[in-house]
């Protein structure tokens, strides 16, 4: 059960800009002893009155006993992400805190009421381990090793995932492009650049060893699903010459991840719970389209 007392506090001082030394060099305990305040235990009784005075706040408000703190488990979650520092290491924090609230609510659809670390054992491994959640109303699918983890919730839409993820043919027009030799390498290509980056129809022949015509086409099917532009650069001469940009996107990542689970489909799970009875597409779409030799 929840600590009002230890939640409180943490938030409170993070909120003031105070660190747990200054707090206890102010009430005259070691800063291990703050730490643990904000863990599971409370300070002496007679300390409660010199704590509320330093952070400016009453001993009810220490205790969350006032109307304005009583927060929804989703504002405290909020609370708790916005009060963490505005760093690399911050925003570190908040991605894990993130993950780990998906998480807790995937194992307290088994029937958990604490949340357990990752066992190491799965931590480490090199064989996928999985949660799963997987009602007719949606469901959550996350990843639990460390070398890829992740947390997928996925709420059934009302018309279902027909509505939006109904067979369309450019979603075959898009594998085909993958399909292209060197398309996938040159995706990798530009993916490792942090920023953006211009470049030349020479820049992947040369960097990729491949022909111009294979360049030419990757560069066309990448220029057509916007995932490059492209722009005239004028030399001051007769001739202009084709440049094109590449903006640093997120996109590719996911998309790779969850290729790899459909490759790799689940088999192993940490937490799992499946109550799903319809299934996931029930509409006929794919039969109202005319499928060329091609497809087949």
């Amino acid at each position: 059960m929840e600590n009002s007392f230890n939640s409180s506090l943490k938030r409170i001082r993070k909120k003031k800009g105070i660190t747990q030394e200054q707090l206890a060099d102010k009430v005259g305990v070691s800063p291990q002893a703050v730490s643990k305040w904000e863990l599971s235990s409370y300070p002496d009784p007679q300390l409660l009155p010199a704590i509320a005075d330093y952070l400016g706040v009453t001993i009810d408000e220490l205790f969350g006993r006032v109307p304005e703190k009583e927060m929804s488990v989703h504002e405290r979650a909020m609370m708790e992400i916005y009060n963490t520092p505005h760093t690399d290491e911050g925003r570190k924090e908040r991605l894990n805190y993130a993950y780990q609230l998906v998480r807790a609510l995937a194992m307290g659809c088994c029937g958990r009421d604490t949340l357990d670390d990752v066992p190491d054992n799965v931590l480490g491994s090199k064989h996928d381990c999985y949660t799963l959640i997987d009602w007719d109303v949606g469901f959550i699918l996350g990843k639990l090793n460390a070398n890829l983890p992740f947390m997928l919730v996925m709420p059934e839409p009302e018309k279902g995932y027909d509505d939006v993820l109904a067979y369309n043919k450019d979603y075959v027009e898009l594998f085909r492009f993958l399909a292209i030799p060197n398309a996938l390498r040159v995706m990798y290509f530009l993916a490792g650049r942090s920023t953006t980056i211009f470049f030349r129809l020479e820049t992947l022949t040369n960097e990729l060893s491949i022909s111009c015509d294979n360049a030419k086409e990757i560069i066309d099917n990448l220029l057509k699903y916007n995932f490059i532009w492209e722009a005239t650069l004028d030399g001051g001469t007769k001739e202009s010459e084709k440049i094109y940009q590449y903006l640093a996107d997120y996109t590719l990542v996911p998309f790779l991840t969850f290729t790899r689970t459909l490759l790799n489909r689940p088999t192993s799970f940490n937490y799992q719970t499946s109550n799903r009875d319809k299934p996931f597409f029930k509409n006929d779409t794919y039969k109202e389209k005319k499928t060329d030799e091609k497809e087949k």
